[in-house]
């Protein structure tokens, strides 16, 4: 059944309000793994993103089912220092690719083994047409959370109910890409594990891990990546020219000179003895942490200087000779780096070890400041441990962070210090501070900026997190942070990880009191969304026991609203008067919460599958206005977006193209896939009512991609269906040919194409097509590529993430057929 919108058809809600209980949790897969380490790395839920090869090669109407991630060619960082040496090691990394899938860089510590991972990958970046990435494990301590962080580091949204490794698997299945796993030795296990299901599952990867010890899975091959080749005892001390000469050749002599030219003047450089360099890296095996903390001491000593404080430092630790002993050459060099440090610097060296995931000056302070280090020595030591490359600082977040090596031997001596479960607490309380401050001010012109500091620090919450769930006494507190955190997993799409940090609180806090009952209450919630209606049925009835004891209008209304959430993602009718008795309730006794509004969009959608059109808008017309007198911005723009279908539905077309388009400009930065993909709904209803619906059932192939990621129903069952006729009716005038090669190139896109897409299209009073190649922002980015503008200055210029103006200058050249920056700005001027 349809409607008439504009002239054309567009699916009526009344055609599908066949309510129904759902229940969107795949079936578990049939492998069976060691019991030990299934249940170490397994969880209940996981991001899921399941889009298949997208290959230059694809024939119109191959069968496609998923949309790209942000960007191709993945997530590799940029190198911020030379890459020095290893010519034979990529060579041998190289070759491995094309024979085994799984390639696994062993080594002592500090030899180098993440930059050559990252080197390599770099140099075959362009075989792997899905992407290059790189999910760094050192700040992870749980093994059931590896998978999350693999698909986390790839940027998939964590909306979807079922198994994290299964998820990712299904996921990985029909790509070609390179997955880098940095840092596997404390998870051994679990890494295995992981390497060995995704590899099964996915024919077209290949991942290469970096582990201090092999991962012991069928058909790896190992590199052992050794020290960098330094002078021999006779080279280092001979007195012919042409030897001395010769030093420079060696890569471990040419690593310190690229980092001495860091640290000091260029004639001071060249008038270093080679003698004494040769000898320098001879007695540090080549290490390249160990070479690299002995270049920035040439800031404040001799060259002589720092090879007989070494040499002292040697003879103190009785180092012998031998591979076994390079692991304590380089504990030799981080403890001589140590005995220079002061009182001070060695204090707040232990002390910063505490932070596994970088931090700021700010949280600094308040976790290891106190009477013996006052914050502003605290300030002055870090920026001492910076010149000393202890601590790294990135200057374009103002960020610090310890290399892994630095920091484990910070953490032992700081248990030799003593009052490490002390500063556990306090880093624990700083992050609950955080986000109960977020909380306070989360309805308010700060909510994004509260929401934005929280994802820089996740690292740190789920240690805060894990700290409080697994210490006696602190469970309570640790539920709290958990669902103080709501709005948080909800803006993020961390709706799995959310569930599982209440769900451990929940059983970790037995107590039945108010702290259990809000934790019941944010549950249930994160369960409903997630189609996992029995779980939150359970945690309701719980709650509903222990509110009834407590007086509290407020809490009632939390109850109401969990409960006609609930009942929403179940598909039953009496989710209505529930959401209607919440809304007055919070009317009433006030909105605290950005959750508190999601009483309005969910009224929205019942109200527009049951046809009542005139209460829908008056619901969206009325939640704006509750949002703007209080200055919320999250839930406003799902509002707005909801408004969009109602206005299209209306037939007004013009007004579902401007709060669509609205919705698009807030949310695509954020990875907010859910309101991405509801406002590619309705600007694909908007284009079919325009007439072309070739480019509608391409914005539809590419809004279904992003609704099997999503794969829960947190617009309730009925929106499914609604989609499904509208797609239809949308894919009726064309050919079955047109069809397929429409759905196909929809689901090819990235998120950041589909993006760009429909806000080039479907504009009332516009020609529905463009002769240009590009959409209108990637037109915009490239006249202001034609104006001289860095990447990050046009990212400032039109307030979106730089990896945004990334992903479109990767995009425009691709169009294009360019190679550089200078290509582009010419093409840009020709247009005008």
């Amino acid at each position: 059944m349809t409607c008439a919108v504009g002239g054309r058809s567009w699916a009526s809600p009344t055609s599908c309000c066949t309510w129904r209980r759902t229940s969107t949790r795949s079936p578990r897969s049939s492998r069976r793994w060691p019991e030990k380490t299934e249940a170490s790395l397994r969880g209940p839920a996981a991001p899921y993103d399941t889009r298949a090869n997208n290959h230059p090669k694809r024939r119109p109407g191959a069968a496609v089912t998923t949309l790209a991630t942000e960007r191709r060619t993945g997530n590799l960082p940029a190198e911020v220092t030379s890459f020095i040496g290893r010519k034979d090691e990529l060579g041998e990394v190289a070759q491995a690719l094309e024979r085994s899938r799984l390639i696994t860089l062993c080594g002592v510590g500090g030899v180098g083994k993440t930059r050559l991972a990252l080197r390599a990958a770099a140099q075959v970046e362009t075989a792997f047409p899905d992407g290059v990435w790189l999910a760094e494990l050192s700040a992870l301590r749980e093994p059931a959370m590896l998978a999350r962080r693999v698909a986390e580091a790839m940027r998939l949204p964590d909306l979807a109910a079922g198994d994290p490794l299964d998820l990712l698997a299904e996921h990985l299945a029909d790509r070609r890409l390179l997955l880098i796993l940095d840092t596997c030795e404390h998870l051994p296990d679990a890494c295995a594990m992981l390497a060995e299901v995704l590899l099964r599952a996915a024919p077209g990867l290949r991942i290469v891990a970096t582990s201090r010890e092999p991962l012991d899975v069928l058909g790896e091959h190992v590199v052992r990546v050794a020290p960098l080749a330094a002078p021999t005892p006779d080279a280092a001390e001979t007195d012919d020219a042409d030897g001395v000469a010769g030093v420079d050749d060696f890569d471990a002599v040419a690593l310190f000179l690229d980092r001495a030219a860091l640290t000091i003047p260029r004639r001071a450089l060249d008038d270093l003895d080679r003698r004494s360099v040769a000898s320098l890296c001879h007695r540090l095996d080549g290490i390249p942490l160990a070479i690299e903390l002995a270049a920035v001491r040439l800031r404040t000593m001799s060259l002589e200087q720092i090879l007989e404080r070494l040499h002292d430092r040697f003879k103190l630790l009785g180092a012998a000779r031998g591979r076994q002993d390079r692991q304590q050459t380089l504990r030799a060099t981080v403890e001589w780096s140590h005995h220079l440090c002061g009182p001070d610097e060695r204090l707040l060296w232990a002390r910063l070890a505490a932070f596994p995931g970088g931090f700021d000056l700010i949280a600094a302070e308040a976790v290891c400041a106190d009477e013996i280090m006052p914050g502003d020595v605290l300030a002055d030591t870090i920026g001492r441990l910076v010149d000393k490359s202890i601590v790294q600082y990135e200057r374009d977040t103002g960020r610090y962070r310890m290399l892994d090596t630095i920091r484990e031997f910070g953490l032992e001596e700081l248990e030799l210090l003593g009052g490490r479960e002390e500063l556990s607490r306090r880093h624990r309380d700083h992050y609950l501070a955080l986000a109960e401050s977020a909380m306070a001010e989360g309805i308010g012109p700060r909510q994004l900026a509260w929401i934005h500091r929280i994802r820089r620090e996740h690292h740190n919450v789920r240690v805060a997190l894990d700290y409080s769930m697994s210490t006696p006494g602190e469970q309570g507190t640790g539920l709290r942070m958990a669902r103080t955190l709501h709005p948080y997993w909800v803006y993020r799409g961390l709706f799995g990880e959310g569930r599982d940090w209440l769900s451990r609180g929940l059983a970790a806090y037995p107590e039945r009191d108010l702290e259990r009952c809000n934790g019941l209450i944010v549950g249930a919630i994160m369960h409903a969304l997630l189609g996992e209606i029995r779980v939150a049925e359970t945690l309701l009835n719980e709650a509903d026991l222990i509110a009834h004891r407590y007086d509290d209008d407020y809490l009632r209304a939390r109850m109401l609203l969990a409960s006609g959430i609930t009942t929403f993602c179940a598909g039953e009718e009496e989710s209505l008067p529930l959401l209607e008795a919440a809304r007055e309730s919070f009317l009433r006794v006030g909105f605290r919460s950005p959750y508190d509004l999601a009483c309005f969009p969910h009224l929205v959608a019942l109200q527009l599958y049951g046809g009542d059109l005139d209460s829908a808008l008056a619901t969206c017309e009325s939640g704006i206005a509750v949002c703007d007198s209080t200055g919320e911005t999250m839930i406003r723009k799902f509002i707005v977006l909801s408004r969009s279908l109602v206005r299209l539905l209306r037939g007004d077309l013009e007004g579902a193209s401007r709060d669509a388009r609205d919705g698009l400009e807030d949310k695509a930065e954020d990875d907010d896939l859910l309101s991405i993909a509801v406002a590619l709904d309705s600007i694909a209803g908007v284009v079919a009512a325009q007439g072309d619906n070739y480019r509608a059932t391409v914005l539809g192939g590419a809004a279904n991609s992003m609704w099997k990621m999503i794969r829960s129903p947190m617009l309730g069952p009925s929106y499914a269906e609604l989609r499904k006729v509208s797609l239809q009716a949308a894919m009726a005038p064309l050919t079955e040919a047109e069809r397929a090669e429409a759905i196909a190139r929809g689901a090819a896109m990235t998120i950041a194409e589909a993006v760009a897409e429909a806000r080039s299209t479907g504009k009332p009073g516009e020609p529905a097509k463009s002769d240009s190649p590009l959409s209108k922002r990637e037109l915009e980015v490239a006249g202001l590529v034609a104006e001289g503008l860095t990447n990050r200055e046009i990212a400032e210029r039109l307030v979106v993430a730089k990896r945004t103006v990334d992903s479109h200058i990767e995009h425009i050249l691709a169009k294009l057929g360019f190679t550089s920056r200078t290509q582009i700005a010419v093409w840009s001027d020709r247009q005008e």
